[in-house]
């Protein structure tokens, strides 16, 4: 026996000597700069290890052989090296990964419910990387601003509402990692700013009419995906400071933020927690004049908190939780005195504001994801559970006069509440050269939503909805095509109560101008079904054509009819729902170091939901047949090793056919179609460490609509006059956990007005856009 254990231990201690010999070195890319958390590995053994931060790794418990290392990390071409390693030898092996010129026809999107390379989707689709949001929120901390540079959307408002901020002359359906925000029962236009930038990886927009997440996406989708759990430690930390402010008369302009991030991955489990707080100051204009708080966004606080865990419960299925919640209220020391549209700007003056904060009171997202792969043959399941509890406050109107009740006016909030599930299943299939994928499932989603008025008079009734949607996609391969095709069955229900509509005065008056109809409720069903349909063609990279039909569902405002409604019945009601259809032609091209892509498209609908202003002063939907077209360029080259110039322009057009005849010669009002748009840009890069983007916006004209005989126009139908903008944003890694930056909005102090001042012709709403605003940083990741 002692002999056995004597042998025993020498043999492990023998081999424990065989296996000492190590590899280590440095990852870097072509400009010497460390690639960091690279994987390495050695091609036919389980061995492998990742690189650090900096692009440092190490493989030890190595035994004496020929080997194969293979090199790979996001962004840069796979790569190899033979090497002979010898007994007890510790050899440094230093390599030079070069970057991936077809890495950016290479993006993954994720909002199409299954994972995608962009040459795979038939349609146009824009994704703003995390590098990028980071550098658009240097100069801007509101998520619309984010968007700005995205062709086909929408300028934003500067303002807490996002009214007039389209995708392709049509509602968007904004997400949060696939839940929906946006309120199609109410429109409440208050969708866009429900989320904190420091919580987003990625941002992923699908343009043009869609249904795969159901109503309400007739231009398209914006899906906020928040943060992974990919950390490559255990723990790491990022802490942000900054601070904003006017840089043309800062007194009362400066705004502080902070935001912290925690992460990390310990064994099977993965989690990522941010919390973010900013204060904004008073906004001025290019004059240094105090902006209208109205609606506005400065004098702002705002909450954000983040978190998500992800168990992998065995290899082949795992399971993750994501809540967030986010809050904006608006705490102004000022009031808003009106000024006159076309002549003079309404402004903030010193005051005190009698009404209740406005702004998003409170957003909260909860997800359950279970994703378990290969649960019967090719063939993958995911499951979603989520749940969204939501509340915006409006400002205080005198609109809301009551002299019965006592009320001078009053404030309105929406109030809205889902739950939903999706049931997904994805099949992989092969026939010779031919492959793809069924993507098929069932959708499940409850929306409650109502509006009310602060003092508790109701203004919506409560809107019970209940959509049950199954649906399947299929994709096929075949050489260089690619082809999808899908069909979803929509089927709501919609349960109304029986209510009042609100009683309405006049300024001064005793009696009622409107309201006070007493409405038999019921239920209204909706019964559709969508199509879509998308060919590609990929042989050569600098030519990938693609074309596309798809169509959307969505219930133009339901709300805003219910509560104008003079019906005695909800039967009785014109709630028609919208099916928009999206025609589409574009292409891709990649010729050495320049990408280019384009779209030209027409979105039709048999109904409208075009607001119109009547004389009292009250919306109504006008729900003429809509004809809505357009296209979309852009391109980016890179003009040497440091840097790199892109642009894009985009142009929209918008008829309605008023005495449905099939002509189409009426223009749709500008709360819907924008100007044109053009964005030109400049990146510089210096090894890595400095980073400086200029940023250059136009904003044409539109101008379609007479005045009436007073020289007043309805909303929607003001004169839009053009505008130029100028943005920088810059960053300076100090150290490899330290990186400063500074952004300047509006750098060259533009005096302008925003495109809903202009378009909405309504002294309330002319107000001035921000002059020169700064924002500087402080980033530390440990």
């Amino acid at each position: 026996m002692k002999h056995l254990l004597f042998c025993m231990f020498f043999l492990s201690v023998f081999g424990l000597y065989a296996q000492n010999a190590s590899i280590y070195g440095t990852i870097s890319d072509e400009n010497n700069q460390p690639v960091p958390y690279a994987t390495i590995s050695l091609k036919g053994t389980s061995k492998g290890t990742m690189a650090n931060d900096q692009g440092s790794y190490r493989l030890e418990q190595l035994e004496a052989g020929q080997y194969t290392l293979v090199f790979s990390a996001v962004g840069y071409i796979k790569a190899t090296q033979q090497i002979d390693l010898k007994a007890n030898e510790s050899l440094e092996i230093n390599f030079t990964l070069q970057t991936d010129l077809e890495a950016l026809n290479e993006v993954v999107i994720t909002s199409n419910r299954v994972r995608e390379t962009l040459d795979e989707v038939p349609s146009s689709v824009s994704v703003l990387s995390s590098k990028q949001i980071e550098s658009y929120q240097q100069t801007s901390t509101n998520i619309a601003d984010v968007l700005l540079e995205i062709p086909g959307i929408s300028l934003s408002t500067n303002l807490t509402s996002n009214t007039g901020q389209t995708l392709r002359g049509r509602k968007m359906l904004i997400l949060i990692d696939g839940i929906p925000q946006s309120t199609p029962l109410r429109n409440g236009s208050r969708d866009i700013n429900t989320i904190d930038p420091n919580t987003i990886e990625r941002i992923e927009v699908i343009k043009g009419a869609t249904a795969i997440y159901g109503n309400g996406a007739d231009g398209g989708i914006v899906n906020y995906i928040t943060k992974k759990t990919d950390a490559a430690k255990p723990f790491e930390s990022t802490t942000m400071i900054g601070s904003t402010g006017a840089l043309k008369t800062i007194e009362k302009t400066v705004g502080a933020n902070i935001s912290q991030t925690f992460s990390g991955n310990l064994d099977k489990l993965g989690y990522v927690v941010n919390g973010t707080f900013r204060q904004t100051g008073v906004f001025r204009d290019a004059d240094g004049e105090v902006i209208s708080p109205y609606y506005g966004i400065g004098e702002t606080d705002q909450y954000s908190l983040f978190g998500k865990l992800n168990y992998q419960i065995a290899d082949n299925h795992k399971v993750e939780l994501m809540y967030n919640y986010f809050s904006s209220n608006q705490n102004s020391d000022y009031v808003a005195q009106v000024g006159e549209y076309g002549v003079t700007p309404s402004i903030g003056v010193l005051g005190e504001d009698l009404a209740v904060d406005q702004g998003n009171r409170y957003n909260h997202n909860a997800q359950l994801t279970y994703d378990f792969t290969n649960i019967f043959k090719n063939t993958d399941f995911k499951l979603n559970l989520y749940a969204q509890d939501f509340r915006t406050v409006y400002g205080y109107t005198t609109s809301f006069y009551d002299p019965n009740l006592g009320f001078d006016g009053g404030q309105s909030s929406i109030i809205s509440t889902k739950m939903g599930a999706r049931f997904n299943f994805n099949t992989t299939y092969q026939f010779g050269e031919v492959s793809g994928n069924v993507l098929y499932g069932l959708d499940v989603l409850n929306d409650v939503t109502a509006q009310e008025l602060i003092d508790g008079r109701p203004w919506v009734p409560e809107t019970d909805m209940t959509n049950i949607a199954p649906y399947a996609q299929l994709k096929t391969l075949y050489k260089n095509f690619v082809f999808k095709a899908g069909i979803r069955f929509e089927n709501i229900g919609i349960h109304i109560p029986n209510y009042v509509t609100l009683t309405r005065y006049a300024a001064g008056a005793t009696t009622p101008s409107s309201g006070g109809v007493a409405v038999d409720g019921g239920d209204l069903d909706y019964n559709a079904t969508t199509f879509n349909a998308g060919l590609r063609y990929n042989k050569w990279s600098v030519f990938k054509p693609f074309v596309s039909f798809s169509q959307s569902f969505s219930i133009a405002d339901l709300g805003r009819t219910l509560r104008s409604a003079t019906e005695s019945t909800v039967s009785q009601i014109n709630s028609d729902a919208v099916i928009a259809n999206n025609y589409e032609i574009g292409f891709n091209s990649r010729i050495g170091q320049t990408n280019f892509s384009g779209a030209y498209f027409i979105s039709t609908s048999k109904f409208g939901a075009t607001y119109t202003e009547l004389p009292s002063g009250i919306f109504e939907i006008d729900r003429q047949p809509e004809r809505v077209y357009g296209f979309e360029v852009a391109a980016d080259t890179k003009l040497s090793q440091h840097f790199n110039l892109g642009g894009s322009f985009s142009y929209t057009e918008g008829k309605l056919d008023v005495e449905n005849n099939d002509n189409f010669d009426t223009y749709m009002n500008s709360d819907r179609i924008p100007p044109v748009k053009g964005v030109l840009y400049l990146g510089y890069n210096l090894s890595n460490a400095f980073n400086a983007r200029i940023s250059y916006i136009y904003s044409g004209s539109r101008d379609h609509f007479e005045a009436n005989e007073n020289g007043d126009y309805s909303y929607g139908q003001g004169p839009i006059s053009s505008f130029n903008l100028v943005n920088l944003s810059t960053s300076y890694q100090m150290s490899p956990s330290t990186t400063i930056g500074l952004g300047i909005e509006n750098l060259l102090n533009e005096d302008y007005y925003n495109l809903l001042s202009q378009f909405a012709a309504r002294n309330n709403d002319y107000i001035k856009a921000n002059g020169a605003r700064f924002n500087v940083s402080l980033t530390v990741k440990l």
